[in-house]
């Protein structure tokens, strides 16, 4: 923050990066942090992916269900952070156009990084988070950023050694954007909160479901052990903040939206 306020013009938009290295650095003299390389991996000086490391894919019903589930709540997840992105970007937001575009490159980058062993893929509220915060918004600079994670990524000493950042330093930088996302967050629900309430019939639920939506979300981090003795299918469900949030909300829409009464207009 101190970095914001005294630095101005490209040096100011890179105060993120800048305080992260002068974190590790106090971390380092301090004692605070150590800045060991994480061990593991290949030794050499590249790292090359290797093409279906876990063996040939089958098909599980059981593991496949949540992910069903998790990739229904990615697809409003999406919905939200193409929203908040064309916003920071200072872009019309169009969503019909748009998310469905964003929604079909991440599962078509997911499917192809399931080839090599990687994790799915979904759009990052993070990024979003640092955009606003740094005022970068070139698509060119995304596109440089992720030739940078390429060659990050395939150069095995440095992706150690970024590994090795200590966690305070991370988690430090990591609450001001995540703080700055809430923010983005709640603005655009106070916007369609009213909205919902004016038109749709019995739009006063909807700070009900807003609610007890946020509640079932943040349940799994501020109780993680609360669902430990549900199911191996539930606790992979509800033990995550975002698919418990979604599914809490799309249950409770349905419900009150069915059982409110159905304003009439006046003669």
């Amino acid at each position: 923050m101190l970095l914001l306020l005294v630095l101005r013009g490209v040096w100011r938009q890179t105060a993120v990066l800048l305080g992260m290295g002068a974190g590790a650095l106090i971390a380092l003299t301090t004692g605070l942090g150590a800045f060991a390389p994480a061990g593991g991996g290949s030794l050499g000086a590249l790292a090359l992916p290797h093409l279906l490391p876990y063996g040939a894919p089958h098909f599980d019903v059981l593991a496949a269900l949540p992910l069903l589930v998790f990739g229904l709540t990615t697809l409003a997840e999406v919905t939200g952070q193409t929203v908040l992105n064309s916003e920071t970007v200072g872009r019309d937001s169009n969503p019909g156009r748009d998310v469905p575009r964003v929604a079909g490159a991440d599962a078509l980058v997911s499917v192809f990084g399931a080839l090599f062993g990687t994790s799915l893929l979904v759009t990052s509220a993070e990024n979003i988070g640092i955009g606003r915060l740094t005022g970068v918004r070139s698509r060119f600079v995304t596109a440089g950023a992720g030739v940078l994670l390429v060659l990050v990524g395939l150069l095995a000493p440095l992706s150690r050694l970024l590994a090795a950042i200590p966690a305070a330093v991370v988690g430090g930088s990591a609450l001001v954007i995540y703080g700055i996302i809430a923010v983005m967050g709640v603005t655009m629900l106070g916007r369609a909160l009213p909205a919902a309430a004016d038109e749709t019939p019995g739009g006063s639920s909807y700070p009900t479901v807003a609610a007890l939506a946020l509640t079932a979300g943040l349940l799994p981090v501020v109780a993680p052990d609360l669902y430990q003795g549900f199911p191996g299918w539930a606790r992979t469900v509800l033990g995550s903040g975002v698919v418990a949030g979604t599914l809490a909300a799309v249950l409770l829409h349905a419900l009150l939206h069915r059982s409110a009464p159905v304003r009439r207009a006046a003669p």
